[in-house]
């Protein structure tokens, strides 16, 4: 395990290129960067991989309460680490795959030399089918488990399941303010979908790729949806 800093914390990594990618995405770019008036936020980081989310989230809001999800065997310890080594307070870490319901499902993530782990998801070889995957089962709860009160923040980066996690909410998902969706394109994926959910329940969105603002259709690739609950749709 590598170790390096990256003020105010200690960062600890099994794969370098991975953990530069990711660093450069949340630190330097400040992917999910949001404002609040709340100076201690409940955030949901779906998708926590290592952490570096979560202690970016803790970072912008010491006083935050933050639940960081995720299912992969292959960097449980990691994350654990990060967080332990780093003393953060208020973070509730969860070893759950998010889904349309409660059990458990067959998860795939990377066997090869290269590890890089986070784009482990339900499908097999990654979204984008490039990867050579292990498999494991792991516990699967829908999103609605963390819905019981109101979200500043949800940052969701579930690699191809974001659609089914979603829709599942219903209108569950109005109490979250704000969130950053990262959707995957596959067979089992629709945008308009996932962006009519969110319209029927309150929401403004902006799409964006590669940090630009992007038209609806069509989209090829990654593709970031942001979306803001109007403030006259509350629960």
């Amino acid at each position: 395990m590598q170790q390096t800093k990256l003020p105010p914390f200690v960062i600890f990594f099994n794969q370098s290129e991975e953990f530069h990618h990711l660093k450069n995405e949340i630190f330097t770019h400040n992917a999910y960067y949001f404002e609040t008036e709340n100076p201690a936020p409940r955030i949901i980081d779906a998708g926590a991989h290592i952490g570096l989310a979560t202690l970016y989230f803790k970072k912008l809001f010491p006083l935050a309460h933050v639940r960081a999800i995720e299912p992969n065997p292959a960097v449980i310890g990691v994350l654990q680490k990060n967080l332990e080594e780093n003393q953060v307070q208020d973070v509730k870490f969860h070893q759950v795959a998010l889904a349309d319901k409660a059990g458990t499902k067959t998860f795939f993530f990377d066997r090869s030399a290269h590890n890089w782990q986070s784009t482990a998801s339900f499908t097999d070889g990654a979204w984008n089918h490039t990867q050579e995957s292990a498999s494991t089962e792991v516990p699967t709860v829908p999103l609605a488990q963390f819905l019981t009160e109101e979200i500043d923040f949800l940052k969701m980066d579930i690699e191809g399941a974001e659609q089914e996690v979603l829709l599942a909410c219903g209108s569950l998902i109005r109490q979250v303010k704000h969130m950053l969706v990262e959707f995957h394109p596959g067979k089992h994926q629709s945008l308009e979908k996932i962006c009519q959910l969110l319209k029927e329940n309150g929401f403004s969105i902006e799409l964006w790729q590669d940090g630009k603002s992007v038209e609806m259709y069509p989209k090829k690739g990654l593709t970031y949806i942001e979306a803001k609950r109007r403030s006259n749709h509350k629960k």
